[in-house]
């Protein structure tokens, strides 16, 4: 219960600092322009689902000055409604729930993980996108086939294993993904991330099925602008990006390091409530300097040695240009970059753009979710946090950073 109470209070936390310099960037751009900066147009959408307990959530509650409805009057019967319990609408609800529009028919619908509900779809969904036939006739719902996936899951002995089967679920049905991150937090962060991830990013090539982020590399300068909207979705809020050079404490993993991004943005997904279709992971490919990855015939990124110098930095630049060209609001996050470069990029664009790097901001929120999730587990307010005695252990970049 500790560790998924750090979980969540790390991501609210992330979250929050997100909405905060928006905050910040909106008014430095205010200042030095003399009028509102567009950074601060979708605060609000980065902003994490409340929670009804817990000191955190009445920081974040107060963020928001929207009136409470009230239902006096109203009899319960009109207010609540129940979830189905019988007939292939079991589980489910039939209370108004927004529709999602598409254009795709037929097997483009279940061969798109964010449309595809595997054998969940009702028999009108069926006739109206054009599926009747292709799927088994029986309907089982969404909760059915978490079952059948948890009892996978839990059946392989393999961590690695385990996060395999994850990530073919991730492509082929988010929905189901993303529900079962949700519902198991502290079970599957394990296993889609740290500590699992570090191998699933050494076998990243090995195990490739199916493109997922976007890649860039020196081949493609003087086109990343055009390059943007090769990705599909229009309104992308957050991207994770890394250069693949520190990848956890495995070190130089070049292109492989891309588990990295998709791991991280599907924690922030199922716990900071971020749309996954407004979620893109960046790998700029900028060469490795592994021996072992420049002489693997399986290895998929640039083989050559790493970009130095104003070669590297032009690169940065033209990508973090481009993005913020298609999305102009979009908050970039640097994911495992070297601890020489880490620190020249975030001061190059934190007082300009919207980003914040998770090895030098992100480890100071991370310390900070776990000493008040020690003091709330203590039963203890923030402001005791000034009458504790913390030590650090150990002398790496994380305890004297």
């Amino acid at each position: 219960k500790f560790q998924l109470s750090l979980i969540s209070t790390q991501t609210q936390l992330i979250m929050l600092i997100s909405t905060m310099l928006r905050s910040d960037l909106s008014r430095r751009l205010a200042q030095s322009k003399g009028g509102i900066g567009r950074a601060s147009s979708r605060a609000q959408s980065l902003t994490p689902h409340q929670h009804s307990n817990g000191w955190l959530t009445s920081s974040l509650q107060s963020m928001s000055t929207a009136p409470s409805p009230t239902n006096e009057g109203i009899p319960e019967e009109f207010i609540e409604e129940g979830d189905e319990t019988e007939g292939e609408w079991m589980g489910c609800t039939r209370k108004f729930l927004a529709p999602i529009s598409t254009t795709s028919r037929g097997a483009d619908i279940l061969n798109n993980p964010l449309f595809n509900k595997g054998t969940a779809f009702k028999g009108g969904e069926r006739d109206r996108l054009r599926i009747r036939g292709l799927l088994p006739p029986r309907r089982a719902n969404m909760k059915i086939q978490k079952e059948r996936i948890l009892k996978e899951i839990r059946g392989e002995p393999s961590m690695i294993r385990k996060n395999i089967i994850l990530e073919d679920l991730h492509d082929r049905n988010e929905t189901i993904y993303h529900r079962l991150l949700v519902d198991h937090m502290e079970e599957m962060a394990p296993i889609i991330y740290t500590p699992t991830v570090g191998q699933a990013c050494k076998e990243f090539g090995m195990r490739y099925r199916r493109p997922r982020g976007m890649y860039f590399c020196e081949e493609d300068r003087g086109h990343m602008a055009a390059m943007v909207y090769n990705w599909p979705q229009k309104d992308v809020h957050v991207i994770v990006v890394t250069d693949g050079s520190r990848i956890l404490g495995l070190g130089d993993l070049g292109a492989n390091g891309m588990g990295i991004p998709i791991g991280k943005l599907s924690l922030y997904c199922a716990a900071g409530g971020i749309a996954p279709h407004r979620v893109m992971p960046v790998v700029l490919d900028v060469g490795t300097d592994n021996e072992e990855l420049l002489s693997d015939k399986f290895y998929l990124g640039v083989q050559k040695p790493r970009l130095r110098g104003s070669k590297y930095y032009h690169l940065v630049d033209e990508f973090i240009q481009a993005v913020r060209h298609r999305w102009p609001d979009v908050l970039i996050q640097f994911e495992d970059f070297s601890s020489d470069k880490a620190q020249v990029i975030l001061n190059k664009y934190r007082d300009n753009i919207l980003c914040f790097n998770d090895d030098i901001q992100g480890t100071g929120a991370t310390t900070l979710a776990g000493v008040l999730g020690g003091l709330r587990a203590k039963g203890q307010q923030p402001e005791a946090l000034g009458d504790q005695r913390i030590l650090i252990a150990g002398a790496g970049s994380a305890g004297i950073g």
